[in-house]
């Protein structure tokens, strides 16, 4: 049983990591499959015999999931959306309505 890790930067949500796992245990020799989209890895662990690390990250490629193929930026660099609201309206400011907090019981206060 051998692992190879893979960069998947287009993985970037639960139902991509489904489609990569259901790509990935279609190929013949995988065993086991771990796909996180928190961290846009794929660690797949396989039987040398049967298929090896190239066939693996041709099939993420084939997917959609190229290693190299990165999310895109919708956003040009270094301008950012300001809400012109924020100069009128200043600082947010909250106060706690003490009748609130009396009628909240004893658990509040622990």
């Amino acid at each position: 049983m051998e692992r190879v890790t893979l960069n998947a930067p287009a993985m970037f949500a639960d139902h991509h990591v489904l489609k990569v796992r259901e790509t990935l245990y279609a190929l013949p020799g995988v065993k086991d499959v771990y796909a996180s989209s928190a961290w846009q890895t794929v660690l797949v662990s396989y039987d040398p015999d049967q298929t090896d690390a190239v066939t693996i990250e041709q099939a993420l490629v084939g997917a959609g999931y190229a290693p190299d193929k990165a999310t895109p930026v919708l956003a040009e660099s270094g301008k950012q959306f300001k809400d012109p609201a924020w100069e009128t309206l200043g600082v947010r400011v909250t106060e706690t309505n003490q009748t609130d907090l009396q009628m909240s019981g004893e658990f509040r206060k622990y």
